[in-house]
């Protein structure tokens, strides 16, 4: 009887071909996830320097212009020369500008915490110090202002000044003694869920004692306006 003689096949069977491209195709899903997440961390990690940067050059920002605070009046209240003007909301001052922000010289400086759209903002205005004393000066300036930071959910501004014995207080929210500067600012912001980084809390001392010359300021002022009315006049 004749033996019939099969060759051995040397391909793959179909099977092991769905096989191979299945391993494949779990493993570019792997390494594409593996990407995916590295580039969503990166972009994460990325974000969080951008914010930390944010809040570092807007906190030197403000430290600096608020420590620079001059003994100089900007406004007339009541007959009293206004030297600082500040509440939780906002301080109003005057104090030399940097120079790649604008202008040399002193210059009234407004930063406020004012609402916006799914928050607050603070944001800062500044004008160039007049003799004029107005506040209209102000008012009407088509300067826009500069927003400093954003999603903010909560903040707030306070002061020290010395109490009688000569010590420093307690903070307080609102600054009534108008003719002089406190001994410090403080800044306390509460930044908003989405935000990638905190505000630190910022105590800010002034690096001139304005008390000591404030009267001798305001009699200085009082002089040369007296004098100008009386010119006009």
């Amino acid at each position: 009887m004749r033996k019939i003689h099969y060759r051995q096949q040397s391909g793959f069977t179909l099977l092991e071909i769905i096989v191979v491209m299945t391993m494949l195709s779990l493993i570019m899903v792997m390494i594409y996830g593996g990407i995916q997440s590295s580039r969503k961390l990166s972009e994460k990690g990325l974000k969080r320097i951008n914010a930390s940067n944010e809040i570092r050059v807007v906190s030197e920002l403000i430290r600096r212009q608020i420590s620079r605070i001059l003994p100089m009046a900007f406004k007339e209240n009541d007959g009293e020369f206004v030297i600082f003007e500040g509440d939780d909301n906002h301080i109003m001052y005057v104090s030399p500008m940097p120079g790649y922000l604008g202008k040399g010289g002193p210059h009234v400086q407004l930063i406020e915490i004012v609402n916006a759209k799914g928050g607050k903002i603070l944001q800062f205005s500044h004008w160039l110090l007049n003799d004029s004393l107005e506040e209209d000066s102000f008012e009407d300036s088509d300067q826009e202002p500069v927003v400093l930071l954003e999603n903010i959910r909560g903040a707030e501004f306070s002061f020290i000044k010395l109490n009688e014995e000569g010590e420093p207080g307690e903070w307080e929210s609102q600054w009534e003694e108008s003719e002089n500067t406190p001994l410090m600012v403080q800044l306390e912001v509460d930044m908003g869920e989405n935000a990638l980084m905190q505000w630190p809390i910022m105590q800010v001392a002034l690096m001139l004692d304005a008390t000591a010359t404030n009267r001798r300021v305001s009699q200085n002022l009082l002089q040369r306006n007296n004098r100008e009315r009386g010119e006009i006049r």
